[in-house]
């Protein structure tokens, strides 16, 4: 036992240092962090060059057509970013204009209910449009109330009603628009993690493989304490960076937190529950067991490193479907759908299907655990099983064996 375990915590520390002096892992590690500083800092950053000198000078939008001294001030009003000026001009004076870039843009009023924008290059944001009907819209209003004998008070008292609306959301119930985003993150670090390490892990088995360093190991430590050894190794570096990672973020977002005042996007991500991201490490942990107990197995097979990628294809196929599933529903907002609940059972898929739910959708404390349990047994099983492939694919060499030798072979090694 004693012996076991001494032989067990060496791979164990072997394995995590080495990722952890690996260059490549430091260099991604620091790159990611010094990423998010710079994006998380960037209104801080861009605050310190802009110069205070310089004001903006508003663009000019043209206004004719049908028009009243009034309407200068309703557009004024709505375009409080541009300088709205009223101009006795037909519109094909205006578009040529607008085309030599005299004016931004320009609207000419046909009569109460229609106008044309004319513009010449449309922006990806450009709600000009939005703005101009609702302009029209009011002034349209305004006109119809005069002439059923209001004065303008009561117009303007008509018009700017305001209407209060208050949420009011039942106990347990889930605002999905603000737990979408910290929910979509979360599950891209959950799925470029478990892939990222399993592949390391499975990588690591056959590279010792190939260099038949490992029926030495293998001879001398039992083949589990092995494995085990290498992929908690493997996963304790991976939990490391995520908290690393994500720690970095999250001090970051401290820092500038008083530029974020008035963005609810990415406030949500960073007011997230204690609880969400708790249950992100669970389903982190559990599900890159269950992924690199499997990786494991399918790297002990292969007999040359060349012969890796296809050996664990069909398992990185799984994990990309798992993945894809579940952002299709989360995309669509169905994350409670018949679907997605039987996703959430299923122990390959539930780390994010089921995360997912609990994070944006609703689901009983009973079929949590019951998830939770049934994805712990699949990994134990599955690390028993791989244990076995492992032992027995590490001593052998040439073709990878076929699934029927492997369990007639798993049958031998129980007895």
């Amino acid at each position: 036992g004693g012996v076991d375990m001494k032989r067990f915590w060496s791979i164990f520390q072997f394995e995590s240092m080495n990722y952890i002096k690996n260059k490549v892992f430091l260099g991604i590690t620091l790159f990611l962090i010094v990423v998010i500083g710079i994006v998380l800092s960037f209104p801080r950053i861009s605050e310190f060059f802009a110069s205070d000198t310089t004001t903006e000078e508003k663009a000019v939008i043209a206004l004719g057509g049908v028009t009243d001294a009034g309407d200068l001030a309703y557009f004024q009003h709505a375009m409080p970013d541009k300088t709205v000026e009223m101009v006795e001009k037909s519109a094909d004076e205006l578009k040529q204009d607008v085309d030599k870039g005299v004016y931004e843009s320009a609207v000419f009023i046909l009569e109460d209910h229609s106008y044309q924008y004319i513009v010449k290059n449309i922006g990806m944001y450009d709600t000009t449009q939005t703005v101009v009907n609702e302009v029209m819209k009011t002034r349209y209003q305004a006109l119809a109330l005069s002439q059923l004998g209001a004065n303008e008070e009561e117009i303007a008292a008509f018009l700017s009603a305001a209407v209060s609306g208050e949420v009011v959301q039942t106990h347990g119930g889930k605002d999905q628009l603000n737990t979408f985003f910290y929910t979509y993150i979360l599950m891209i670090a959950l799925y470029m993690l478990i892939l990222l390490y399993g592949q390391f892990v499975a990588m690591s088995v056959a590279t010792e493989k190939s260099s038949r360093a490992m029926e030495l190991l293998i001879t001398s430590a039992n083949p589990k304490h092995f494995m085990f050894g290498k992929i908690l190794g493997a996963g304790c570096a991976g939990l490391m960076q995520f908290i690393l990672i994500f720690g970095s973020a999250y001090g970051f977002y401290q820092l500038n937190a008083g530029y974020y005042a008035d963005q609810p996007m990415i406030q949500s991500i960073f007011n997230m529950p204690l609880s969400i991201l708790l249950y992100a490490l669970m389903f982190l942990v559990l599900g890159f067991f269950l992924y690199a107990f499997l990786y494991g197995a399918l790297g002990s097979m292969v007999s040359r490193i060349e012969q890796m990628n296809t050996a664990v294809m069909p398992v990185t196929f799984l994990f990309v479907f798992a993945f894809m599933a579940v952002v299709f529903s989360m995309s669509g907002g169905a994350v409670d759908s018949t679907f997605m609940k039987v996703l959430s059972y299923i122990p390959f898929i539930s780390p994010m299907a089921m995360f997912v739910r609990i994070a944006m959708g609703n689901v009983t404390a009973l079929g949590i655990v019951f998830s939770v349990v049934f994805l712990m047994a699949t990994a134990l099983l599955v690390g028993y099983l791989a244990a076995g492939i492992y032992r027995m694919g590490v001593l052998m060499y040439g073709q990878p064996p076929k699934i029927k030798e492997m369990v007639k072979m798993l049958k031998e090694s129980k007895q």
